[in-house]
């Protein structure tokens, strides 16, 4: 389907200058299929939407300098879509008439706008659900793999075995250092110079391992430029594990495990807030976290060196206790017996008498801190 609309935008010299100008293979294909539908819908090819701005332009201050604004708008107000959906449409044809240097009106349709995201980080026992709901070792593989190295699911078609680099350390064996072209932006304008270090714990090898005998055993051959997560039902092929095979892959599961969409759900890029949110309880500085989510660090080096990496890795390995599902529990025990401690503390410094309360206070002063 991807590659039809790929031949009919073609066709337009409008298309061929917009399509040229959209970064990643991703963004082609969101905003391909949105002009395609707005097309349709207001039975115009590109090039006449091109040429009713145009017209417009020819009659300023007439009703109809306004027809490519008023012909958005109109059908936006009119489909029956959801608001996410006419934003994504909004945003695509936007940009279609900008990159073909025929800029709509900066208010165009400004009423259409996405609603605040609903935030959707999952626990560690959401993740052991969706594995279990998972029917490959393909599956619970990629699902412990993005919740050890969160990369965009962009990226994650495009890693190849030999990006998994090995590391000397039992814990954590493999880390990845991902250059800016794979990534989101593919490293053009403000994503310039942008790369993502990633690590996989044991637990994700672990799977990732019995991925690799599940391959064996459908008759899969892969080598070191291979993709890591490949397509199934390929007869033996080896084609990589598509963006949106991922997405309806997570949402099969989901439907598994929780039996109704609108009241739990998943997706792969939720995972990347799980990761986001263990390493920030882990105390970690949001610098070093910046890079593990192929975010622009401040004031870090984006030229990594081999020290560079072991810095990062030591902070990583901090963050291990709230990745891993069998030291959350083992890190809420010790939480739990800690506060136990202040609770009793606590008890005894109400029962003190006040003069030697302020005394202790002079003396340690953070120690107020424990029953203010």
């Amino acid at each position: 389907m991807t590659d039809d609309l790929t031949a009919w935008i073609l066709n337009f010299v409008s298309g061929q200058k917009w399509y040229g100008k959209l970064n990643s293979d991703e963004t082609k294909r969101i905003y391909l299929k949105n002009l395609k539908n707005y097309c349709d819908a207001v039975n115009k090819n590109p090039d006449q939407l091109i040429q009713l701005k145009m017209e417009g332009l020819k009659h300023v201050g007439e009703d109809s300098e306004f027809q490519a604004e008023t012909l958005l708008e109109t059908y936006l107000s009119t489909a029956k879509l959801t608001n996410d959906v006419k934003v994504g449409l909004k945003t695509s044809v936007i940009s279609f008439y900008k990159h073909n240097r025929r800029h709509l009106e900066p208010d165009t349709a400004s009423n259409i706008e996405r609603g605040e995201s609903k935030k959707r980080c999952p626990k560690i026992e959401d993740i052991l659900d969706l594995e279990n709901a998972m029917t490959t070792q393909r599956d619970k593989a990629l699902l412990w793999f993005i919740a050890s190295a969160p990369l965009r699911l962009s990226s994650i078609s495009k890693l190849q075995w030999n990006d998994l680099k090995p590391i000397d350390d039992k814990d954590v064996p493999y880390y990845m250092l991902i250059e800016a072209e794979r990534l989101k932006g593919s490293g053009k304008g403000k994503y310039k110079g942008v790369k993502q270090v990633g690590f996989l714990h044991s637990l994700a090898v672990q799977k990732l391992e019995s991925y690799k005998k599940e391959l064996q055993r459908k008759g899969y051959t892969i080598n070191a430029d291979s993709p890591i997560f490949i397509a199934y039902r390929q007869k033996g092929k080896v084609k990589d594990f598509s963006p949106w095979s991922i997405e309806g892959m997570f949402t099969d599961a989901s439907l598994n495990a929780w039996h109704d969409l609108e009241k739990k759900r998943f997706s792969p890029h939720d995972l990347r807030d799980f990761v986001q949110s263990q390493l920030e309880n882990a105390g970690i500085n949001v610098n070093i976290i910046k890079p593990m989510l192929a975010h622009k660090p401040k004031g870090v080096d984006q030229h990594y060196s081999e020290h560079d990496i072991k810095d990062f890795l030591e902070k990583f390995k901090t963050a291990l206790p709230y990745l891993l599902p069998q030291s959350v529990e083992k890190l809420k025990a010790e939480t739990d017996k800690d506060q136990k401690r202040i609770t009793e503390l606590e008890k005894q410094l109400n029962d003190m008498p006040q003069q030697i309360i302020e005394k202790l206070e002079k003396l340690y002063p953070d120690l107020k801190k424990l029953y203010s």
